[in-house]
């Protein structure tokens, strides 16, 4: 009570903690995995990156609806949040 100007608080006050090992760690413990070529020769994360610079080459033009750049991109930011 005395931390936070004698108010009861459910939260710390400082409840966010900009500690960036956590995003670090949990990006490199996702791409590690990721990155192993299990799908016809290749890894998620290959064909993830190589999908956006597929996009990238008619920039103006977004990616159409059918292209496989959407499955990719699910599936590598489901895993990296699961």
């Amino acid at each position: 009570a005395q931390a936070s100007g004698g108010k009861f608080t459910c939260f710390e006050r400082d409840w966010l903690r900009r500690d960036l090992n956590v995003i670090g760690f949990g990006l490199i413990g996702w791409i590690a995995p990721s990155s192993i070529p299990v799908i016809n020769g290749d890894s998620l994360t290959g064909l993830f990156f190589s999908s956006i610079g597929t996009e990238l080459s008619h920039f103006p033009t977004g990616p159409a609806l059918t292209s496989p750049f959407w499955l990719w991109l699910v599936l590598w930011h489901l895993g990296l949040f699961v």
